[in-house]
């Protein structure tokens, strides 16, 4: 396997600087990546929050498990398919935001062959559940 340069994978790396371009009147550009309403968010008073960023190595996958609570993906490099009984229902590339159901048992896999796929997740669970529920096998 040869060495990555670091422009080959370019347009599946989410762009994070350079947005900012000389002469601005303001030192300051948001990149919008997800703007929508969404009606599953937690109805209790307070909810779990938990931010975290993860890796799925080239061609790996994660585990079976299935979300109790609203989550958002921002992916930042790579590609990504979520697999669920029915087949691969979410597909995403750098810069593309998803959400996943809630309570639908699937698993994340990065089909590139050299590149890890990395992303940042949210997620918004009611306080008496846990952000998510793991399978040891394919819970179909």
């Amino acid at each position: 396997m040869s060495a990555l340069s670091p422009d080959k994978y370019s347009d599946l790396k989410l762009q994070l600087d350079g947005l900012v371009r000389p002469g601005q009147q303001f030192q300051f550009h948001r990149n919008m990546l997800f703007d929508q309403l969404y009606a599953s968010l937690p109805k209790d008073p307070q909810a779990k929050v938990q931010i975290y960023n993860a890796e799925i190595a080239p061609g790996g996958y994660t585990n079976w498990h299935c979300h109790n609570g609203a989550t958002f993906f921002i992916a930042l490099q790579g590609i990504f398919e979520a697999h669920f009984q029915e087949g691969a229902l979410i597909k995403a590339k750098a810069g593309d935001c998803y959400s996943e159901p809630i309570a639908k048992f699937h698993r994340g896999h990065n089909p590139h062959p050299e590149l890890s796929y990395l992303c940042i997740g949210v997620c918004l669970t009611a306080p008496d559940r846990e952000h998510v529920t793991n399978s040891v096998e394919r819970p179909w």
